[in-house]
């Protein structure tokens, strides 16, 4: 091919001044494959920043899950020492429990399932601060636990919170029965005629005294021996002014020969409660209070009763 039939592209350079005009050929090849590369160039520039942006963005992406991943495991981290220390205070709970029934003797509930495993199995260990693997398989691992462990308190809580009203319930019903078992002196004074066969103070024959006789200056005040409630406040025969409590679980008690009585029947009473004055009405000699304890309407020796003063 001829030089002649090459086609070519003449480029002029004009300056604002008067200077030489420059101009040189450029061949047809030369503009085509120039073209191209420049459109080549401008889709690759494009690109890159294209390429550049969506790495951009996804480097973002990652440092906010690096982020919401670190929360997460805080939170989780939180949540198994929280876990932790509900299990502990739950295992006191349940120590509580079992040392407040061996101290009332009372009985002791079946042994429930056991935190002690899962609480040493949810501390923290020193993996969780290594590597990202190791972290999260370790973070895995302590959720899980936590999780378990979450579900066994969830079942135990209403095992002890039965044992907990059982134990409440008995605490109070043996709190009750203590205040209903006579356990103090009904008055200040000696006492003169025990419980059982004596010789009668008016004659020479044998007889079997119900009570004992506490000998004490008129006037001075007899006193409820337990809590309970009056049934009786009269006066009858040999008894004279008599009182007769009801204390409950089988008790009762009986204060003789008043000079006079200070309260009614229905009354409720409470131990070491004045009721009444020592006297010395009815069948007596001289001023004491006759007191008997009666267990489901027995009378008893009231010495086992008789522990110490008001």
């Amino acid at each position: 091919m001829s030089s002649s039939k090459t086609k070519t592209f003449t480029v002029m350079i004009v300056p604002k001044s008067n200077e030489e005009t420059y101009n040189f050929e450029l061949s047809h090849r030369f503009v085509f494959w120039g073209g191209v590369f420049l459109i080549a160039f401008f889709i690759s520039a494009v690109s890159m920043v294209y390429s550049l942006r969506q790495t951009r963005a996804q480097l973002d992406s990652y440092h906010a899950l690096l982020s919401e991943n670190r929360q997460q495991q805080e939170h989780i981290l939180f949540l198994a020492k929280q876990t932790q220390s509900l299990s502990e205070q739950l295992a006191s709970v349940r120590d509580l429990d079992t040392s407040i029934r061996v101290m009332m003797d009372l009985d002791i509930p079946a042994e429930p399932v056991s935190l002690s495993a899962s609480v040493g199995n949810l501390a923290v260990s020193s993996e969780i601060r290594g590597s990202t693997v190791v972290q999260g398989t370790s973070l895995a691992a302590t959720l899980l636990r936590t999780q378990q462990t979450i579900e066994q308190i969830r079942e135990s809580i209403p095992e002890t919170e039965d044992s907990l009203k059982d134990l409440e319930n008995k605490v109070l019903l043996q709190r009750a029965r203590e205040m209903a078992t006579p356990s103090i002196r009904p008055t200040n004074g000696t006492i003169t005629s025990g419980f059982g066969y004596r010789r009668s103070p008016f004659g020479v024959s044998r007889e079997f005294h119900t009570g004992v006789d506490i000998s004490a200056p008129r006037g001075t005040p007899a006193y409820a021996a337990a809590t309970g409630t009056v049934v009786m406040a009269t006066y009858s025969g040999g008894y004279g002014n008599v009182i007769f409590i009801d204390h409950g679980f089988g008790f009762s008690t009986v204060y003789a020969h008043l000079s006079r009585i200070d309260v009614k029947v229905g009354q409720a009473v409470t131990k070491g409660q004045t009721i009444g004055l020592v006297g010395s009405t009815g069948r007596s000699t001289a001023p004491h209070l006759h007191y008997e304890v009666r267990v489901n309407g027995t009378a008893v020796n009231p010495y086992s009763y008789l522990t110490g003063g008001r």
